[in-house]
């Protein structure tokens, strides 16, 4: 399997010049990570509005691949379908932003080639391998880079400036409950 990911550090509103990034990548739409069918459902925006209560994954793809990604069953209800990142044509955003103590790290992460059933690899398309390069590039180009594979938005960094540190940089992982 090969994947590519990257971690940034976000504040509340660097989420907004980071959807840009994202949707000047080309027409993508937005999926939620677990969907009530086997086709997946769309949201008008990736910006986390409710950090209490929403699931921080979404789910990133071109809207020319929308109609063949499919949701798997989870199995834990009748209603309940998962899309694995492995064999769909996607990019996984997990959307952490600050907090009021520390920034946790969010990441892009994809999965371009990988083992099928059959021990077979597998790569994905050469149109979603270089959309979701593009896509990194606008969106890295989007940031500030702190240092190797790290990036942050303005509000993060500013943040940062404060003295609100960025876990896994400043402080160690779950060294602060939140």
């Amino acid at each position: 399997m090969t994947g590519k990911q990257f971690s940034f550090y976000l504040g509340l509103t660097d989420q907004i010049a980071l959807e840009e990034a994202i949707r000047a990548s080309g027409d993508v739409l937005f999926l939620g990570r677990r969907s009530s069918s086997a086709r997946g459902e769309e949201q008008a925006s990736s910006i986390l509005m409710d950090i209490e209560n929403e699931w921080p994954l979404v789910l990133i793809a071109r809207r020319a691949d929308f109609p063949i990604i499919r949701f798997t069953p989870t199995y834990s209800t009748d209603n309940d379908f998962a899309c694995k990142v492995l064999d769909q044509r996607i990019i996984e955003y997990d959307r952490m932003v600050g907090f009021k103590t520390f920034i946790r790290a969010g990441r892009l992460y994809r999965v371009d080639k990988f083992w099928d059933a059959n021990n077979q690899l597998v790569s994905k398309s050469p149109q979603f391998v270089d959309w979701a390069d593009h896509l990194y590039k606008l969106v890295k180009k989007s940031l500030t880079r702190v240092e190797q594979g790290f990036y942050a938005g303005r509000e993060a960094l500013a943040m940062r400036n404060t003295g609100v540190p960025f876990e896994g940089l400043d402080i160690e992982f779950n060294s602060i409950k939140e």
